[in-house]
């Protein structure tokens, strides 16, 4: 008789398959920081995506002039759907697949998400559940600073994508300011702890070809400091009707919610403005 290893559960997972079980609310879809530039505009926005548009303007800027119609897409690191059901919904791909690592993201996305040409499944991002050049596009935002080894996410993207297949990333990482932060602004700031150097590794490991390459911060901190239309105010409403209601929560979730907001309303701010921080996106061909 055999006994089976235990399956090991990153934190980050299980932080997020608890926040998914308690704050199931289908409004909360985008996980994304947020994007917005001086001359922003919101004329091309569908009216449910308002309440969510620096997310939604996110992933459209990422995307820049890729065309993305007939292609099959996937992203990596999916969370609760949000950037998926964008890509289905507005930029005619053939096929978007979104993968995770969290069940509860994986079962959320099934129920809310129900789109033609759209599918969800549970999978490690540096072991992707997929055929070799089985994707036109690979898209991951605020996901690979969570990945133990970038080099083999690196790897597994350019195994999955087609010959001449665009990989879009996106991920915020420490700054060039090696200053030391007091212990107020070291809030959500320290949790990163992934340097350029790295995401520039793993390009040259997985022999992507860069084809952009910007530091989009001060587009960042805009959207943070936004007065609507940003991941935090939704989040603050959901917390506020939790409150309200007077739903039992475990302290450490109100505690994990304190902190995510401060790092939105203040430490955040001032670590994307001093350079303790930097938000940075690439545009990568797989190259032969």
């Amino acid at each position: 008789m055999t006994t089976q290893e235990p399956v090991t559960v990153s934190p980050i997972s299980q932080w997020y398959d608890m926040m998914t079980r308690m704050f199931p609310d289908q409004r909360l879809t985008f996980l994304n920081y947020g994007y917005l530039a001086r001359d922003s505009d919101f004329d091309w926005i569908d009216d449910r995506d308002l309440e969510q548009k620096c997310s939604a303007n996110l992933i459209r800027t990422l995307l820049g002039n890729i065309d993305l119609r007939g292609k099959k897409v996937l992203e990596v690191g999916s969370g609760r759907g949000g950037n998926c059901s964008y890509l289905a919904r507005y930029t005619g791909a053939a096929s978007v697949t979104g993968m995770d690592f969290c069940p509860a993201h994986i079962e959320l996305c099934n129920r809310v998400h129900a789109l033609p040409g759209l599918t969800f499944v549970e999978g490690d991002a540096m072991a992707l559940p997929f055929a070799d050049k089985q994707f036109d596009v690979v898209i991951n935002i605020e996901s690979s600073h969570c990945y133990p080894d970038l080099d083999a996410f690196g790897t597994q993207v350019r195994r999955v994508l087609k010959d001449d297949g665009w990989f879009l990333y996106a991920d915020t990482m420490k700054g060039d300011n090696p200053s030391t932060l007091n212990e107020r602004d070291s809030i959500g700031v320290d949790f990163f702890e992934n340097v350029l150097e790295q995401h520039e590794a793993m390009i040259r490991h997985a022999r992507f070809e860069v084809r952009d390459h910007a530091d989009i911060s001060e587009g960042v901190l805009r959207a943070f400091e936004s007065e609507q239309g940003h991941l935090k105010h939704l989040l603050k409403s959901l917390v506020n009707e939790k409150k309200q209601q007077g739903t039992a929560l475990p302290p450490e979730v109100w505690h994990a919610f304190d902190t995510m907001f401060h790092f939105f309303d203040d430490s955040g701010v001032k670590a994307y403005r001093n350079g303790h921080l930097a938000y940075k996106l690439w545009r990568l061909k797989k190259a032969a």
